[in-house]
């Protein structure tokens, strides 16, 4: 966590937009709040936090108190994980995510702008709220996202979150020629409009200076998103933009070991097409690629050879590079 937090403030003095942390072998608030103590510029945020394991209360009290800690540097992501996180980790089972992330959106961005001496009443099928804000908002309210990629998803984020948090293994043509148009259409459909809503995406990046190592990496880290089984988020997006015999073979030969086998089957041509990943002057011509479609790039670092602390900081090193490169 010291080291998170040092990393943070380093990146802030070298300007970076943004710093957000996953929820998955963290929490998602804990590691921000002490972010935020260390920087004073850079926006923070959790990309994304699990909505079945937190309830819409607990996540707005704490929204509220970490927004106030950061003095309104806050953006919330938000979405329904999936049934491995769910149900196999937590034991919660994973119902009817349409409804409960519609609700979820709706009730917590209440709760979020509602002042002190108001009460926040909320009736769902999946939700309710009853509940008077002790402590005011930093702010009028703060920016919701919603984790989306599968259509139906995608049109409720179009509904009712502030932007659509996308995450990696997309291509510039699909997230502008498939998902955007479902989302702003169902932005449009409800009367909202569609160029107030923001877009996030957090690719995979892995850069170095040994562009063909960097795109080597990126191509094991792809592959271990099928051990022990396909993921099924990771897995859609590959078959949806036309990779079925890279994914097959990845299904096929990870759960067996045999990891170089898979990825032989991810060629460059889909390498560069799904990550971000070569020298930094590559990369750059890549991330240009969403131009116009974007708002925002979050960088996934996976170019580190071993675990060694040495091999991370090396690996976070270029992706700030990559970030305050013009």
């Amino acid at each position: 966590m010291q080291e998170m937090v040092a990393l943070a403030k380093q990146a802030e003095d070298a300007g970076i937009d943004s710093i957000y942390l996953c929820e998955a072998w963290r929490s998602g608030f804990v590691g921000l709040a002490a972010i935020a103590m260390a920087t004073e510029r850079v926006e923070i945020g959790p990309y994304i936090l699990n909505a079945y394991g937190r309830s819409p209360w607990l996540t707005a009290m704490s929204a509220i108190d970490l927004d106030e800690l950061s003095g309104g540097r806050l953006v919330l992501g938000i979405g329904s994980g999936n049934k491995h996180i769910n149900e196999d980790w937590q034991g919660i089972p994973q119902e009817r995510p349409l409804r409960k992330m519609s609700e979820y959106i709706e009730v917590l961005k209440q709760a979020i702008s509602t002042p002190v001496g108001e009460t926040v009443q909320y009736e769902g099928e999946m939700h309710q709220m009853n509940w008077p804000p002790a402590v005011p908002p930093h702010r009028p309210s703060i920016p919701v996202y919603l984790a989306a990629l599968y259509p139906k998803m995608t049109a409720v984020a179009g509904r009712v979150a502030d932007g659509i948090a996308l995450g990696a293994l997309l291509s510039a043509p699909y997230v502008k020629e498939v998902i955007l148009p479902r989302f702003r259409q169902a932005a449009a459909e409800t009367g909202r409009d569609p160029d107030s809503l923001g877009v996030t995406m957090a690719p995979f990046v892995s850069v170095g200076q040994d562009g063909e190592a960097a795109r080597q990496a990126a191509r094991e880290a792809i592959c271990h998103l099928y051990a022990p089984l396909p993921h099924p988020y990771y897995d859609y997006v590959l078959r949806e933009q036309g990779f079925s015999k890279a994914a097959d073979a990845a299904a096929k030969y990870v759960p067996e070991g045999q990891m170089e086998k898979a990825m032989e089957a991810f060629t460059d041509d889909i390498i560069d097409t799904v990550t971000i990943n070569g020298t930094i002057e590559q990369a750059r011509a890549q991330i240009d690629a969403f131009e116009g479609a974007v708002d925002q790039t979050l960088f996934v670092n996976v170019n580190y050879s071993g675990t060694s602390p040495e091999a991370l900081q090396a690996g976070f090193q270029e992706l700030i590079a990559l970030g305050t490169s013009q």
